[in-house]
């Protein structure tokens, strides 16, 4: 019994350090992958290694498992500095989730959003920041159009911020966009329009218009007593030509939906011009972390502190969604991918 005691804790460390060499070794693997993974994307000049760094950063997540997984066996034997290895193993499986979990769900919430009398009801499926590409792949997106499909909804509203460095054939990695059975209203966001972006604009129209997407900056058009109205990116575009062309001052004359990608392009608006605004940009901070997240992140998103949620302004009620995807790092932590199904009664 002796022996077998002593064997124990000595197999518990080989394993765990085995399993810390198998973590290094998928991060040099993962050099690889992003290398590979690079090529054929629209990607900005200059900005190759950075986008090969996001990659790497991408196919190396898979490292916190067996890292995690070395860490617990050593958590097993710890005696003097438990304290400390709680606290690691913590750290691990927040970043574990963080990077490998979260980003690969998808929610769909529902609000219930009360109308000025008179409005015809309505009912739409929300989505922004698909951000297909480096970080989102073409089986998240297969399983988003799923998700809508399934949602009983006038409409689809996408808010913007399609792409993110993603492949050189963007129709082919939109091509799951054709099997929306819903009327689908879109704008283009600030990474669709190169603030900051690759030079991907025209294609991704064309891709979009191919998949029965009906892009609106700067149109409207009329559907079940509703105006939807869709304005240029605060950043890439020009919403103030827009707004002026299709948003003259004064109280709305009948119900009116307007679609901007960012929601600081309220601000713009004539008083009482809209019944809703929908936007997007934001992520909701995308990584919940304390204060960080909400002085030093998110700030940068809105200056008017719309970032996720109903809020009352003096165009109208705006609505931003946290999105669907990721950028910058490949996290999502405290803020769920999802779809915002908005009951307007």
């Amino acid at each position: 019994m002796l022996s077998f005691s002593l064997w124990m804790p000595a197999r518990g460390r080989c394993v765990a350090a085995a399993a810390y060499r198998v973590g290094a070794a998928w991060c040099l693997l993962a050099a690889l992958l992003a290398l590979w993974d690079v090529q054929g994307r629209w990607i900005e000049p200059g900005r190759a290694a950075v986008v090969w760094f996001k990659l790497w950063l991408f196919w190396a997540g898979w490292a916190l498992l067996p890292w995690l997984l070395g860490w617990l066996l050593e958590l097993r034997q710890a005696v003097g500095l438990r304290g400390r290895y709680l606290l690691g193993l913590v750290v691990l499986v927040v970043a574990a989730w963080g990077a490998l979990v979260e980003p690969r769900l998808l929610v769909v919430r529902t609000h219930p959003l009360a109308l000025p009398a008179g409005s015809p009801p309505l009912r739409l499926a929300l989505v922004a920041d698909l951000h297909v590409g480096l970080f989102v792949r073409s089986w998240q997106l297969e399983r988003l159009v799923d998700v809508l499909n399934a949602q009983e909804v006038d409409a689809v509203v996408v808010a913007g911020d399609w792409t993110y460095d993603p492949p050189l054939d963007v129709q082919a990695a939109l091509a799951p966009l054709a099997r929306l059975h819903h009327p689908v209203w879109a704008v283009l966001g600030n990474h669709d329009t190169q603030a900051p972006g690759p030079p991907l604009t025209a294609a991704l129209r064309t891709a979009l218009q191919t998949h029965g997407v009906q892009v609106l900056e700067g149109r409207s058009l009329s559907f079940k007593g509703w105006e939807i109205v869709g304005l240029g990116d605060l950043w890439g575009a020009d919403p103030h030509a827009d707004i002026a062309r299709l948003l003259p001052p004064g109280p709305a004359s009948q119900p009116r939906l307007v679609l901007a990608h960012q929601p600081d392009t309220t601000a713009l608006l004539p008083a009482e011009s809209a019944t809703l605004i929908v936007s997007g940009h934001t992520h909701g901070g995308q990584i919940t972390l304390p204060w960080i997240t909400q002085h030093l992140v998110l700030p940068g998103m809105s200056t008017h502190g719309w970032y996720a949620g109903r809020y009352s302004t003096p165009a109208g009620t705006l609505f931003v969604t946290t999105g669907v995807g990721t950028i910058g790092l490949p996290a999502r932590l405290g803020v769920l991918p999802r779809v915002d199904v908005l009951q307007l009664h």
